[in-house]
């Protein structure tokens, strides 16, 4: 069986350490949304979730909630993520995810966006990235799958797409409002630095 690794938000505790009870071995915590020439959202518990992750052995690591409709909106986003990445605490030791799912993307040439939201993050030197979706969006090639992809099926008796570095199996793991994820290739849950 593949490790284990949640995703949080705001929605969850600033405090997280409880979760590695639940035998998790890795967390991706929501960092921002949007940019800040647009709607911009950085989450207001992210540095305490992720100290408090780490303080317990967790490996970390940060999405961003894609908002972006033009390839300048998807550098912005990526500068936006990229600034609040570091002021977290985190350069480069980390993977940052594209989370790519917001329904008024699908008509806005969401694909070059994504391409040029990654290739902005590796011009300001992060290596270890990934996009997350609905399985559905990669079926019908919404998005690039050059870096891992981490693929949101609940319900299915697999991942569903293949070559998919992580699946996110369930939203309510354990009875409870959490995100659960297995990872293939130990890419959000063993060291990488």
């Amino acid at each position: 069986m593949a490790n284990l690794f949640a995703d949080v938000s705001s929605y969850q505790a600033s405090d997280i350490a409880a979760i590695q009870t639940l035998g998790v071995l890795g967390v991706v915590v929501k960092a921002t949304e949007g940019s800040a020439t647009g709607t911009a959202y950085q989450n207001p518990k992210a540095l305490t979730q992720t100290q408090s992750a780490l303080a317990v052995g967790l490996q970390t690591h940060l999405y961003h909630y894609a908002r972006y409709t033009s390839g300048q909106d998807a550098r912005n986003e990526a500068d936006f993520f990229s600034e609040y990445a570091q002021a977290l605490g985190f350069n480069g030791d980390c993977v940052l995810v594209a989370d790519v799912e917001d329904p008024t993307l699908v008509t806005t040439g969401v694909y070059n966006n994504t391409v040029a939201f990654l290739q902005r993050l590796r011009e300001l030197g992060w290596t270890k990235l990934a996009v997350y979706s609905m399985a559905s969006w990669f079926w019908a090639n919404r998005l690039p799958t050059n870096d891992a992809i981490w693929v949101a099926n609940y319900g299915a008796a697999s991942v569903g797409v293949e070559g998919a570095t992580a699946w996110q199996f369930t939203n309510n793991y354990q009875g409870l409002p959490l995100d659960m994820s297995y990872d293939y290739t130990g890419l959000f849950t063993t060291p990488q630095f």
